[in-house]
């Protein structure tokens, strides 16, 4: 039976792959010429060329026929397998095309984005933006634009271009060629071709059109009749004190970072594993996971009654282990939910039935487990309990603290990685058979899968290899120097002035409403679902690090950038850094400077640690200025990959500590703000807000508020102005103790009062008057004035920055400010 299966979920892959063929202008063999619409059926045309791609480059006869007659399947000679393929291209198309009002032109009509129509009014519809027909990859060409800056409309070059490189990688691919490697070339090279433009809306990708007809289609054949569909989630809980949590923090500090990075990384690739022992019980193929992002999974299965035994066993077996190794620190929720056609058709719905099965398990964890706890009369010395993560060892070195620290070690300069039986990273005392590793240079042989990480480049990919091949986009920019994961202390001295830590924490505002109520109910289907995913996969945890990369430090620079900084167009950096595990320190000189030559720039470390990136949010870690100056980066991309729709936003929360701080406390001080920064209004609209330096503002004007990114132009202005000596560092904090005298009541007031008590209250303003008189030159009083006046009732942030950035020790306490 699987390998009848492995024929139909192959044929409902390629199904539509004659579209493609025929926008390149590529004509099918002449071999089909026969066949005439009462052949293949009135909408079959592409068939042929999807037949003739078949026969070229899978040479499968069974496959072929079916992608031929899946219009007319009573002329296949597989008319029952046929009929799978055509009720699931039925499914796919019903859900995913969206009738249009007029006719659209295939070879002048590109990808449009989803987004622009999430919550979009039938009165005021949205400008559509489009993708450039490219192939997948970390790039600005991933970004949807207006149809004005889109250059050329006459698409033909641009499908025959990426045609080339998709018929590059099939013909290099292996005999049977794995399923995983097929999936990943329509991923690469068909997510930016439309599924559909004559008559419907092009705005589902021909690969997410291709996978989840492939995965119907498998679910219609061996599912049962009348609810053939298993809808399977994995949800995993406990995730950020598993994380974050140490025994003793003070010990813990040595080696913090590649320890988080790790913890981090494990839970990915135990969810992968999970997910894999799942694909392997039930006899599934890698189309069947929808999804795989921050502690969440989705698989679509046959709903049969073998699968659901299995998916019970395997959560059973996985929480009873997990129980037992950390005493129930980490738990995972694995449910599933019958649904027919209809369950299909109405996606959106069914997720929701879905979260409420899985919100009911988790408050029930372990409960399946069938363990008994009693008294084990066995007594061990603390010495023996490591001190970090708690876990029994009698060796020298905590086995577990051990695999982390190797992950967070590895994944810095790993290129691929490797996944299959009998890896380093192995997750068998979970009953999981499927491990990892992390490499920067490939083995000359492998029997393992080879996942290339956040690159599509071809001379990356392995389509070559027989165990298969995938691309992973990950977040995993961190600053280092010589193959070393810079501490925390050290990623600390990387700020302007004192040396403190950012933690930014983010995520999307109210996403599940978004997917659930967002669209219209007819557009809220599996196709579209997954696409959103999909897309916002991409941009957390893929084009992150492109953001990331512009915040860089040099180790060296040419006498020519060198130069630069004498000039004022850079600084020099102290840097002190532990040697070894003595007490001795080193000292070395590194350098922040503008518009590096591109000899420097390829000697740059990034400034920015993220510990974790997917899905809808993020935890990143840099230089307290850095960090400010990041989170308000992201939000600019994130809304331009979002096409500026004024529904779909983001609020972050900003911790400003001392690298002392025990990671745990800061985290929890940023998930604090980011709460605040969500929790002031009511709506979709105005959570969209940043926390920082115990303030709380919209990322840019128009609320009535002043922006994050106009007080950081300000402070920087502040900046300037105390270093040309136009104003005394006696003066910026006499501005903050004139804030405080004014606006000391507002912290308490809601924030729609406490905007109106700013701009409306105007008490300062003579004191500020006679400040500006008695301590500024009257040459720079007016340009101070025009400065400082508009913004006084925001000063709060720009003071906070310049003291900050003007002071060069470090005699506040760790923590001391609190955002």
């Amino acid at each position: 039976m699987e390998s009848v299966a492995r024929t139909v979920v192959m044929a409902a892959l390629f199904h539509d792959i004659g579209k493609f063929m025929h926008r390149a202008k590529i004509p099918p063999d002449s071999r089909y010429d026969r066949y005439d619409q009462q052949e293949i059926g009135w909408n079959g045309a592409h068939a042929k060329g999807s037949a003739d791609f078949i026969a070229r480059y899978l040479k499968d006869p069974v496959i072929e026929d079916l992608v031929l007659y899946h219009h007319n399947p009573t002329k296949s000679s597989y008319p029952d397998l046929a009929s799978v393929v055509q009720e699931a291209d039925h499914l796919s198309s019903a859900m995913d095309r969206k009738d249009r009002q007029d006719t659209g032109n295939v070879l002048e009509e590109p990808l449009q984005s989803v987004f622009p129509k999430l919550f979009s009014q039938k009165k005021n519809p949205p400008e559509n933006r489009y993708y450039p027909l490219t192939s997948l990859g970390i790039k600005k060409e991933a970004f949807p634009v207006k149809k004005q800056d889109l250059g050329r409309w006459n698409l033909v070059d641009d499908y025959k271009m990426v045609w080339k490189q998709l018929v590059a990688g099939m013909e290099s691919i292996p005999s049977p060629p794995p399923v995983q490697t097929l999936l990943t070339l329509l991923q690469i090279y068909t997510t930016a071709i439309p599924s559909a433009v004559y008559i419907n809306e092009p705005d589902i990708p021909l690969y997410d059109h291709a996978k989840t007809t492939a995965v119907i289609a498998h679910c219609l054949l061996e599912g049962e009749k009348d609810e053939p569909f298993l809808l399977v989630q994995g949800d995993l809980s406990g995730i950020q004190n598993f994380i974050f949590a140490t025994v003793i923090p003070e010990q813990a500090r040595k080696g913090t970072a590649k320890r988080l990075r790790g913890r981090s990384f494990w839970l990915t690739l135990f969810m992968d594993a999970v997910a894999e022992e799942i694909l392997a019980e039930c006899g599934l193929f890698e189309p069947s996971v929808l999804w795989n992002t921050g502690g969440k999974f989705l698989i679509l299965a046959p709903n049969t009654e073998k699968n659901r035994e299995k998916i019970a066993y395997i959560s059973r077996k996985v929480n009873e282990l997990l129980l037992r190794k950390f005493g129930g620190l980490i738990n995972l929720a694995l449910v599933v939910h019958p649904v027919g056609k209809d369950g299909i058709r109405s996606f959106s719905k069914s997720l929701d039935e879905l979260a409420a099965i899985s919100a009911e398990r988790k408050k029930q964890k372990f409960l399946d487990c069938g363990l008994h706890f009693g008294v084990e009369d066995e007594e061990r010395p603390l010495s023996e309990f490591c001190n970090v993560c708690g876990v029994h060892h009698t060796l020298d070195t905590c086995p577990v603290c051990a695999v982390y620290t190797e992950i967070g070690t590895k994944i810095a300069r790993a290129k691929w990685m490797l996944k299959g039986e009998g890896m380093s990273i192995s997750f068998s005392e979970y009953g999981l058979r499927t491990g990892y590793d992390l490499v920067a240079d490939l083995p000359s042989e492998t029997k393992a899968q080879v996942i290339t990480l956040n690159s599509t480049h071809p001379g990356d990919l392995r389509f070559k290899n027989r165990s298969g091949c995938g691309v992973l986009f990950l977040g995993n920019t961190v600053p280092i120097d010589r193959n070393d994961i810079l501490s925390f202390n050290e990623i600390a001295q990387l700020s302007t002035g004192v040396p403190r830590l950012g933690y930014i924490k983010a995520d999307i505002d109210n996403l599940g409403r978004l997917i659930a109520r967002g669209l219209p109910d007819e557009s809220r289907t599996i196709s579209r679902i997954h696409t959103i995913s999909t897309q916002l996969q991409f941009f957390f945890a893929g084009y992150l690090n492109q953001i990331c990369s512009e915040f860089v430090v040099f180790p060296h620079l040419c006498s020519q950038c060198l130069d630069k900084i004498k000039e004022g167009k850079g600084r020099e950096i102290r840097l002190q850094t532990q040697v070894g595990d003595t007490d001795q320190w080193s000292e070395s000189t590194w350098y922040s400077v503008d518009k590096p030559c591109d000899a420097c720039k390829k000697g740059a470390v990034s400034s920015c640690y993220i510990t974790y990136s997917g899905g809808d949010d993020l935890l990143i870690i840099c230089p307290w200025d850095s960090a400010i100056r990041l989170a308000d980066r992201i939000y600019e991309e994130f809304r331009r990959f979002t096409c500026e729709n004024a529904q779909i936003t983001l609020s972050a929360g900003i911790a400003i500590v001392s690298h002392r701080l025990p990671v745990f406390r800061a985290v929890s001080i940023a998930e604090g703000l980011l709460e605040e920064a969500k929790g002031y209004q009511a709506g979709v609209v105005s959570k969209n807000h940043v926390a920082v330096f115990d303030e709380c503002l919209p990322w840019r004007e128009g609320t009535g508020d002043r922006s994050l990114s106009s007080l950081i132009e300000t402070a920087d202005q502040m900046i300037d102005a105390v270093g040309s000596r136009k104003i005394s560092s006696g003066m910026v904090y006499s501005l903050l103790t004139l804030w405080n005298q004014t606006y000391v009541d507002i912290m308490e007031m809601n924030h729609e009062t406490r905007t109106k008590t700013r701009i409306n209250r105007k008490k300062y303003l003579p004191h500020l008057k006679y400040l500006m008189k008695r301590n500024i030159d009257d040459r720079n009083r007016q340009g101070i004035e025009e400065l400082i006046t508009p913004v006084f009732p925001w000063i709060k942030l720009p003071v906070y920055w310049t003291s900050l950035a003007l002071r060069t020790n470090d005699k506040k306490k760790p923590g001391q400010f609190r955002g």
